[in-house]
């Protein structure tokens, strides 16, 4: 009952950890002022990627994170894209995802990703309010974030996901709608929501400590969730995860590897990986994975084995987050048991508060377990 998905990783994920300005919630994997690193950073990525063992499929999804992937050159990201074909070969209808900071694109830059092979572009907007994105500590406007999407469509994008952020200090329910409104004038495929946790470090944190942060209430955090799923629901969005919603056809492939708790490689300073059954993750600090690299071909600073009901819980506690819900058939398949059987306790308490409901096919959250699923998700882990 090793858990082990049966074929190798046919998705990579590059992250880039550079940014022109640290946003004042980031406690993501990201450095500002470290320009002088790019070159050797891109030299490296791509000396990890060719040492890897292709012990997969061509590759269906590649996503260039970050930091801010658009700080680097076009040029550069496509040398590691092509490297990533070379090692391991790309499938025909590959997803192939770059993030991008509005602050951070123009025309000619989009237009080569578009030819160095990227499909699909994911623009950090997080807001369509000027005061809001200063709140925050974003480097770009709402009109710039407009001009970026319609950079990217002149570049020849039809795929474009947009990030929205809620529950920020100051914001009200009817800026959050006005926000969404923003969002689907451009029509973007996808969109992604995401609510503002307070990290310890970052400048929100800080402010917090010092007990100068203004959030909105818990009430009032639900409704601006609430309130996100009936627009887009009515603008013909798909809600197909936790905090994501696509239109017909346009799920986000390379997430979906990560819910079905499915292998992927990770290259670059602090990404992490999860490759025959081992959970990996990179040094994080971009001078140290470049040095490693260098010196020894890899950059692995912890690993560990998911075995038995560790591999269990995590696909379980992922699996969750999709509204399709955990595919019965496959956990079985894949650990050798049914889910009744290995969550019994676990299930009947959840269903008994009505966060889940179990059919012959799925395990999925209801309505009200989609507002509490980390709390429910937790059961499981």
């Amino acid at each position: 009952m090793g858990g082990r998905p049966g074929s190798g990783p046919s998705a990579v994920y590059v992250h880039i950890p550079f940014c022109k300005a640290k946003c004042f919630y980031c406690d993501f994997n990201s450095y500002p002022g470290l320009e002088g690193l790019f070159d050797d950073y891109t030299k490296a990525l791509i000396l990890e990627v060719r040492a890897a063992e292709p012990v997969g499929s061509a590759l269906k999804s590649i996503y260039f994170g970050g930091g801010t992937p658009t700080i680097l050159s076009a040029d550069a990201l496509g040398s590691i894209l092509e490297a990533l074909r070379d090692r391991f070969g790309l499938a025909r209808d590959a997803e192939i995802t770059v993030e991008a900071n509005p602050g951070t694109v123009d025309a000619p830059g989009l237009s080569n990703l578009r030819r160095q092979g990227f499909n699909r572009l994911s623009i950090g907007a997080q807001s369509f309010d000027d005061a809001t994105l200063e709140r925050i500590g974003r480097i770009h406007t709402a009109d710039e974030a407009r001009e970026a999407f319609a950079l990217g469509r002149a570049a020849g994008f039809d795929n474009i996901s947009i990030d929205l952020m809620y529950a920020l200090p100051d914001q009200s329910l009817s800026g959050w709608q006005e926000t969404l409104r923003a969002a689907l004038g451009l029509a973007p495929e996808h969109i992604s929501l995401y609510e503002l946790t307070v990290e310890e470090g970052t400048a929100f944190g800080n402010l917090q400590q010092r007990c100068q942060l203004r959030l909105p209430d818990e009430d009032l955090q639900i409704e601006m969730y609430l309130s996100a799923i009936r627009t887009l629901a009515s603008a013909g969005y798909e809600h197909y995860e936790i905090s994501n919603f696509a239109l017909p056809g346009r799920r986000s492939a390379h997430n979906q590897v990560y819910w079905r708790n499915e292998p992927y490689f990770g290259f670059g300073a602090g990404a992490s990986g999860y490759v025959g059954g081992i959970r990996y993750t990179n040094v994080r600090s971009p001078s140290e994975y470049i040095e490693s690299i260098r010196t020894t071909g890899r950059a692995v600073e912890s690993a560990e084995a998911l075995t038995g009901r560790r591999a269990m819980g995590e696909t379980v506690m992922l699996g969750i987050r999709m509204l399709d819900g955990l595919d019965l058939a496959a956990f079985k398949e894949r650990f050798g048991i049914g889910i009744a059987e290995a969550y019994d306790g676990e299930l009947k308490a959840l269903a008994a508060r009505g966060l889940v409901e179990l059919t012959e096919t799925r395990l999925r959250l209801t309505p009200a377990g989609l507002l509490v699923a980390n709390e429910a998700a937790a059961e499981f882990v």
